[in-house]
């Protein structure tokens, strides 16, 4: 797996001045970690963009900050995009200790074809993104993979518990729960249909009742 890495430089500007530095190319951002002191830091922009669309939610990112001889094996732990251009406005980066577990999720991509989908006219739908997981940080993988081409059939369905994962990564979830299945686009629609009756059912019955209500108020009136 390829070592990302990033350059940092402490930031004294602080609070809504950090537009100061988007307008010279630079990013905010905080490092942070049980055995550090937080540090506020600027990154490139162009540079954490990069690290980051690469990093995910569980690759290892190698932090160098300016000034100091030490280097910090971290996460990102959150990031804060601009509303309508999403780009990177602040980024959270956890250092870890090497020797502790950590507890983070991390996304599941599909891989290959599925040959319900393209022979049969099935649909592919993904129930779970992403998984909780515990290990050492040295045992992260960016991302599970999951091969969809063993989905042949309508009703195929592959689960937490046929994930091809390290035996030293624990997962937080049910071995039963689906990860991914072929279904029929005749069932969705008819779900859907089921659904809409149901309620055009309901809200006539509501006004059923209500009319009922009306008559017997009028009813009690008039005696």
């Amino acid at each position: 797996m390829e070592q990302l890495e990033l350059r940092a430089i402490p930031r004294s500007i602080t609070g809504k001045k950090v537009k100061r530095l988007r307008k010279i190319g630079m990013t905010p951002g905080i490092l942070y970690g049980s055995d550090i002191t937080s540090a506020a830091l600027k990154f490139n922009t162009r540079e954490i963009e990069k690290v980051i669309a690469k990093a995910g939610s569980s690759s290892l990112i190698q932090v160098q900050v300016e000034g100091s001889e030490q280097t910090y094996m971290t996460i990102v732990r959150d990031v804060q995009r601009d509303v309508i251009k999403r780009f990177v406005t602040h980024v959270d980066l956890q250092a870890l200790n090497m020797q502790e577990t950590v507890t983070l999720p991390i996304s599941i991509l599909l891989v290959g074809e599925a040959p319900g989908v393209e022979e049969l006219g099935g649909v592919l739908l993904q129930q779970i993104y992403e998984v909780e997981v515990e290990c050492l940080p040295a045992d992260l993988i960016p991302a599970i993979k999951v091969d969809i081409t063993e989905l042949i059939e309508i009703g195929d369905a592959i689960a937490i518990k046929d994930l091809d994962i390290p035996e030293k990564i624990h997962l937080f979830a049910e071995p039963d729960d689906i990860v991914v299945q072929i279904t029929f686009v005749a069932e969705e629609e008819l779900e859907e249909e089921t659904v809409e009756e149901t309620l055009l059912g309901e809200a006539a019955e509501v006004a059923i009742v209500g009319e009922e209500e009306e008559e017997a108020a009028a009813v009690e009136m008039e005696e």
